[in-house]
């Protein structure tokens, strides 16, 4: 049996040496962890493989890894919630959420941004990795005017911007990992570490995108993440010509929304009215701007208000 502090000590030497990119270097290093004979050659290469995969789960994933990422995350979910396909409506939000963009600190992807509404009743809005941006046409028939639906939008491109899906994504793989060998707590605690639980921590490892989309589009992003995402989007509405304040006429309509619908926006973001008092605290509003005619007119004329 191998005990527990020297599993930890192989296990650190194996994400050091994975390190070293070429293959007889790790070659080497498989050879001296067999070598202590408390695994054996296989267990050796596993371990390392899991370790490179720890060590890369710690890196910054690149532009073109966050556009196939958000693609994969996108089929995903249009599997469940497919597109509303009317192209004026699709053409109009795209032209908004392009606005937007072009003011922000990202205003190219690797493959683009996307925006579209999904047909789901439930009030939702999400983003996906590259620039893969959705609302659900629940959410869309309880925003009264323009400047509401943008802020939405804005408010889904601070995340991308802010890479808060790629940021979560790149440490999914450890997160996985960590929790499995909690499954194998009892035979952690009783110091003993065998090819079974090798094999766990190794498929863990190797977990990747129905994990990490299931966190993005049921768990959602921390309380933090969401309050910035808040303020960029109240800053790019700004930017963009667009009524900061409408963010919290959003907010407030969500808020009455509440006690509606548990599911979707509800279950994934802080209460609205946290929301609404950081965002005051960190953002001045001024005076409410009036809405341009051109803006209602436009508006009312895609979604027949």
């Amino acid at each position: 049996m191998v005990s527990l502090s020297r599993i930890i000590t192989t296990s650190l030497c194996s994400v050091l040496l994975c390190s070293c990119a070429k293959t007889g270097l790790d070659q080497i290093g498989a050879d001296a962890l067999a070598a202590t004979g408390y695994i054996d050659a296989t267990q050796a290469q596993g371990i390392l493989s899991a370790g490179r995969k720890v060590a890369a789960s710690q890196e910054k994933l690149t532009a073109e890894q966050e556009y196939y990422l958000g693609r994969a995350v996108s089929a995903k979910l249009l599997s469940t919630y497919p597109p509303k396909l009317d192209g004026a409506k699709t053409k109009y939000l795209n032209e908004i959420g392009m606005t937007l963009v072009s003011v922000s600190d990202d205003p190219e992807t690797f493959g683009g941004y996307h925006f579209a509404v999904i047909d789901s009743p439930t009030i939702n809005a999400m983003s996906a990795p590259g620039g893969f941006v959705y609302l659900s046409s629940g959410f869309v028939k309880v925003l009264p005017d323009e400047d509401a639906l943008a802020a939405v939008l804005a408010h889904e491109i601070a995340h991308v911007a802010r890479r808060d899906g790629a940021n979560a994504v790149s440490n999914a793989t450890l997160f996985s990992a960590l929790s499995e060998a909690s499954a194998q707590g009892a035979s952690i605690a009783a110091g003993r570490m065998g090819a079974p639980e090798v094999s766990v921590l190794t498929d863990a490892l190797s977990d990747s995108v129905t994990g990490v989309t299931e966190k993005l589009l049921t768990k959602g992003f921390d309380r933090s993440q969401e309050y910035r995402a808040d303020l960029y989007a109240a800053q790019l509405l700004q930017k963009a010509g667009y009524d900061p304040s409408a963010l919290v006429r959003v907010l407030k309509i969500l808020e009455a929304e509440t006690s509606k619908d548990s599911g979707g926006w509800f279950a994934t973001h802080p209460a609205p009215a946290d929301r609404i008092e950081e965002l005051q605290d960190e953002f001045s509003f001024g005076a409410v701007a009036v809405e341009p005619g051109a803006r209602r007119a436009r508006f009312g004329k895609v979604f027949g208000r």
